[in-house]
């Protein structure tokens, strides 16, 4: 509808619109259930959505379903399904949500959400239904669900699973990202971390947190974190490429010698979901000393790539100059969450890279298998090993 600015946005209403034009299309595509009785009992996968808009009045609350088929326990599970087995399991799911304050924390729905987030198991879950919106929900960051419910009352009736370890950092009340790096180092997933702070159980002045927010916050923090160690090994020693596709998003990920530095390249690719009618390219990046603003560009993508770059860098004790480029391609049409993205780039490097001799067969081999060529001129971290002096040349002279 709006060309370039469809890609750049991403649903984030940078073109005035109450609601995304885009987004709004792609429910027609989405299998409905309808909720027509007065009560629902099922259990949450564990699983909760908080929304952004309004903010900080914000419709929140746990996802239920009545369907065993719903039940997935982790985005890791999805990898590798196809997009009718996702699409099924995801919109059996059925947003319970009320509008709430985040800072007004002694709600019962508020309290019903903490205790599911904080389980490591499903929690069955009684609700009582006012009034039900029976309308898929889509947003760009997390994965699709069933319709939305208004709830007049919700009671969990089970005993969730709480570890320990959480319930002891939820007492200590350490900051935020204090406990989101120690619970990561305790083997916690990522999803578990995005839920637990979305809920509003972490740091000293605890709110609730939009998922949209929660989901990159989270990879964020744990990817700075393990950059600090990554920045102290030796660098890399040639270099590698690796490849991977999932849903219509193909990744070329380049891994080059040299101190660290991070870029994204993305492509959308006409007829792809942001652009139906044109091509648009987005650019993120960051030095060695990291980036003090948002990957305006990119978005959570950036985040969650990076996160799956680090851990990888972080296992093989090494660091490099990382340049991902993304090619979305007209397959991919629904929005599945950025997990599509945290988890292809996870799987990209369970796989055995192809090694090359210098930047130039190895750029030139990466376009070859790309659709959309000259990419890589566009890359800032390809200028200037191919045109930036170190202090090694001055020394041969």
């Amino acid at each position: 509808m709006f060309g370039d600015l469809c890609a750049r946005c991403k649903g984030r209403l940078w073109c005035g619109l109450p609601k995304c034009p885009i987004l709004e299309a792609v429910k027609d595509y989405l299998p409905r259930i309808r909720v027509e009785s007065s009560s629902l009992f099922g259990a949450s996968p564990p699983s909760i959505f908080v929304g952004r808009y309004g903010y900080p009045n914000v419709f929140a609350g746990p996802l239920v379903t009545e369907d065993e088929k719903g039940i997935f326990s982790s985005t890791q599970e999805l990898y590798g399904k196809s997009l009718g087995e996702i699409l099924a399991k995801a919109s059996l799911l059925i947003r319970a949500a009320r509008r709430i304050n985040v800072k007004k924390m002694n709600q019962r729905i508020v309290e019903a959400s903490q205790e599911i987030a904080m389980s490591e198991r499903r929690v069955d879950t009684e609700i009582w239904v006012e009034k039900a919106y029976n309308i898929p929900e889509v947003d760009g960051f997390f994965h699709p669900t069933g319709p939305r419910i208004l709830p007049r009352r919700i009671e969990v009736v089970d005993n969730p699973a709480i570890p320990r370890k959480v319930d002891a950092i939820t007492e200590e009340r350490l900051k935020a990202e204090l406990a989101l790096k120690e619970l990561y180092h305790y083997g916690y997933s990522v999803d578990y971390l995005q839920r637990l702070l979305s809920s509003g159980i972490l740091g000293k002045d605890r709110k609730m947190v939009p998922t949209r927010w929660s989901i990159t916050a989270v990879d964020d923090i744990i990817s700075r974190n393990l950059l600090k160690k990554v920045k102290e090994y030796g660098e890399l020693g040639g270099y590698l490429y690796y490849f991977n596709s999932f849903m219509g998003n193909e990744f070329h990920i380049l891994l080059l010698p040299g101190s660290w530095e991070y870029e994204m390249l993305e492509s959308w690719l006409k007829g792809s979901l942001y652009s139906p009618s044109s091509l648009s390219i987005g650019q993120d990046y960051e030095p060695f000393q990291g980036r003090k603003d948002y990957a305006s560009n990119i978005t959570g993508a950036y985040y969650a790539a990076r996160l799956a770059v680090v851990e990888h860098l972080e296992r093989i004790k090494r660091q490099a100059k990382v340049l991902i480029y993304r090619e979305i391609t007209p397959e991919y049409k629904i929005p599945l969450g950025v997990w599509v993205i945290r988890e292809t780039v996870r799987r990209a490097f369970e796989k055995k890279p192809i090694k090359f001799e210098d930047i130039n067969s190895l750029l030139s081999f990466a376009e070859s298998r790309s659709r959309l060529k000259g990419w890589s001129k566009k890359s800032r971290i390809v200028d200037g090993m191919k045109h930036q002096r170190k202090i090694e040349d001055f020394l041969r002279i």
